[in-house]
């Protein structure tokens, strides 16, 4: 929490999220007012300073609600479910946990008054929330999915990603401006698969936007999380280790494809940045986010810098992150052929591992000194799929083995599909996001498949199933890869171009098949790889296709 002068957020009575606090919202017939919030995010301080520090929004809180705050970095399940919209966010539950109303950003004033409304309409709001609740519960239960890969699905989605494109500033959209890895990703995807040269020079141009304007620090390097403005020129100043992750995978999958030496020098300072600011020595492992000071990123010198204190590090190691940073360190050290980078990768995903997995439980979520939050899918795809691309690098089978054994262990206990016995067919629902608690409160029980989740797992499962030796795993590897494309298949025009790591897992399943029918039109296929026939010779030697 930020606390200048002024600050009185602590003065509100804040609990954890527990069984004890449903329950005295139980006993005393209060709603709860949940607070998600990061230790990054700009405006959940300015709410802290502002509308959660003024006396009249503090007492209406003390005498009508149960105060309950959530980082969102160290509970993104609870985000996952609750957020408004944003953050800071603040949503209002009953005491089983359901969602009756909730809010973005407001001043004192705005907040007063809102808080208010909710207050007199809270019977009626209440039952709403509850039969919605039910009704979604219900579709979701009954939810039957017939799917059949096709290429049709990765056309359209790349279709709208270079509709998408800003021709002008690159990147895709308009202000605020977002780094769209996964968007970018995809060109890569498809360029490497037509050798269409207009998918690569998007890629080049919003690499080259992004990283020479003022979204990228020049001075201690890193990317900062997003732009304001549709020309890239004025960020928003907070640095997440997850994005300089991302942009240093793509400009190592991005120099891999062209060999542009204008990708060495941003990379270089990504790099740096990670492993001298991020990392936390202690951990072995990076910290997960650097707090915005618009003040502080002003000064134009490093040695001006120097004489400030820098903006505070969340010093806590996530593992969804360090997943994701330590695979993109290890392909950066060698398409850019940094061995160091490979070594501080592998080194870092060995300490995760230590500090975060218990056999019984499986990969914690984030560790401060213990480990912390069991069950989310996502830590142990990100993981595993880093343990895969360490097994690519050294040609060590003991990470080839584990990144098999966490698949075979979230297949086990987070995939839904069963087989239907009379029919002998298979109802598809994807990987669930978390595995429910048997203490989780009515409201926050039902959990259920993310779409992005399962993208990402459906391609980690689809190139472990290439690059492991047992049919039979790799038979249930790809059948658990199918389960999640079927999941996104039923949701991914409602993503626009946020559907795009569901296409790229879509083609690489689809590459990876053996079936014709199966195959893009005009592809060749051999030894798992695919490619259009017509840039069979250039393709095929192409670094792209070295490492999935």
């Amino acid at each position: 929490m930020d606390m200048d002068a002024g600050n009185r957020v602590l003065q509100v009575p804040w609990r954890q999220w527990s069984n004890d606090t449903f329950e005295e919202a139980r006993t005393t017939r209060r709603p709860i007012l949940l607070s998600i919030s990061a230790v990054w995010c700009h405006w959940c301080h300015v709410m802290d300073r502002t509308t959660f520090s003024n006396e009249n929004v503090i007492a209406t809180i003390e005498e009508n609600f149960i105060p309950m705050r959530v980082n969102t970095d160290t509970r993104p399940d609870i985000n996952a479910q609750y957020n408004m919209g944003g953050w800071p966010s603040v949503a209002i539950l009953d005491h089983e946990a359901h969602a009756i109303a909730g809010t973005t950003y407001l001043p004192p004033d705005r907040m007063l008054s809102w808080l208010n409304q909710v207050l007199a309409e809270y019977d009626r709001l209440a039952k709403r929330a509850r039969d919605i609740q039910s009704s979604r519960s219900i579709r979701w239960a009954r939810k039957q999915l017939s799917f059949d890969p096709s290429w049709d699905t990765y056309s359209s989605i790349l279709k709208k990603v270079v509709a998408a494109y800003d021709r002008e500033h690159g990147g895709f959209g308009g202000a605020p401006k977002f780094p769209m890895f996964d968007a970018l990703d995809l060109l890569l995807h498809a360029y490497a698969s037509s050798g269409n040269r207009a998918y690569i020079e998007i890629v080049r141009n919003t690499l080259a936007a992004m990283t020479t304007r003022g979204t990228f620090d020049h001075v201690e390097g890193g990317l900062f999380r997003y732009s304001t403005t549709r020309d890239w020129s004025i960020p928003h100043y907070e640095k997440m280790l997850l994005d300089n992750a991302s942009l240093l995978l793509i400009l190592a999958k991005a120099y891999e494809s062209t060999g542009d030496n204008s990708l060495i020098a941003p990379a270089n300072s990504t790099a740096e940045y990670m492993n001298s600011v991020l990392f936390v020595p202690e951990f072995g492992a990076w910290a997960g986010s650097q707090d915005a000071d618009e003040n502080y990123y002003a000064l134009a010198a490093r040695d001006e810098r120097k004489k400030r204190v820098p903006p505070r590090i969340d010093r806590v190691l996530y593992v969804d992150w360090n997943g994701r940073a330590s695979a993109a360190m290890i392909r950066a050290g060698r398409a850019f052929e940094k061995p160091q980078w490979v070594s501080i990768g592998v080194n870092a995903l060995a300490e995760v591992f230590d500090k975060c997995f218990h056999f019984s439980t499986g990969l914690a979520h984030f560790y401060d000194g213990a480990p912390h939050v069991w069950g989310l899918a996502h830590d142990t795809i990100s993981y595993g799929a880093a343990c895969l691309r360490a097994f690519h690098a050294t040609g060590d089978m003991m990470w080839l083995e584990r990144s098999q054994k966490l698949a075979h262990r979230l297949i086990a206990t987070h995939n839904t599909a069963f087989r239907n016995g009379e029919q002998g067919e298979y109802v598809v629902e994807g990987l669930l996001t978390r595995l429910p608690a048997s203490d989780d409160p009515p409201g926050f029980a039902r959990t259920q498949p993310d779409f992005h989740e399962n993208a990402y797992a459906a391609l980690w499962f689809t190139r472990l199933a290439q690059a492991i030796p047992s049919m039979d795993s790799r038979g249930r590897l790809r059948l658990a890869a199918h389960s999640s494309l079927a999941f996104c298949h039923s949701s991914h025009e409602l993503f626009d171009i946020l559907a795009s790591p569901y296409a790229l897992a879509l083609a690489e399943y689809l590459e990876s098949s053996t079936t014709a029918h199966q195959r893009q039109p005009d592809v060749e296929c051999e030894g798992g790889v695919c490619r259009p026939s017509e840039h069979a010779d250039s393709v095929r030697s192409h670094p792209y296709w070295a490492e999935p």
